[in-house]
């Protein structure tokens, strides 16, 4: 009889190199999530990287539709912020569902969105894919527990809808003395 082993094909997501020279490796499936957050020190060094899986909004799909057929949006989405709200992602989600924590509201880095991201702390992009990418400072907001997120129309209130909303894998914190970087990618899947 033979015995085999069973293996799980992994990808290795991201090396973090620590200061005694020693590297860490994230391991998981990319096509698992499609956002990730990344939040460093005042150094400049990965303290935590934070995966989500987003799901886009019945708005964001009617936004998408309207980019494809070169027609006038009907909301102009491209901020995004942060918020505490825990229920489960769903279709008709708007910004009520967010639970948006204050001084999160950022617009995208220059140059975004866009296809084919070539950044490399990106584990999510794709050649088929829109990226979205944000960039808190450390003076810009802290909150003891980001829990979601959302791509909105600037200065979104009550009940505005939102193109895509997004649970973290796990809460996370995000300090005075830190930064974050958060990727946002739709895939288009042909689904």
């Amino acid at each position: 009889m033979i015995n085999q082993k069973s293996r799980i094909k992994e990808n290795v997501l991201a090396i973090i190199t620590n200061k005694d020279g020693t590297k860490r490796f994230i391991r998981g499936n990319s096509d698992k999530f499609n956002v990730c957050a990344i939040i460093r020190d005042k150094f400049g060094e990965i303290k935590s990287i934070i995966r989500a899986k987003n799901i886009v909004t019945n708005a964001g799909d009617l936004f998408y539709a309207q980019m494809a057929a070169g027609e006038a949006v009907t909301n102009a989405f491209a901020n995004c912020i942060l918020g505490t709200g825990d229920v489960a992602e769903d279709k008709a989600d708007d910004f009520a569902d967010v639970g948006k924590i204050a001084d999160t509201e950022k617009a995208p880095s220059a140059g975004y969105p866009k296809t084919n991201d070539s950044d490399t702390d990106n584990s999510g992009k794709a050649v088929d894919s829109v990226t979205y990418k944000y960039e808190w400072t450390t003076g810009d907001f802290n909150a003891a527990s980001v829990v979601c997120g959302a791509i909105v129309v600037a200065a979104a209130s009550g009940t505005d809808p939102i193109l895509t909303r997004f649970l973290f894998a796990a809460p996370f914190a995000k300090g005075a003395d830190q930064t974050l970087t958060l990727y946002v990618n739709h895939n288009f899947l042909g689904i």
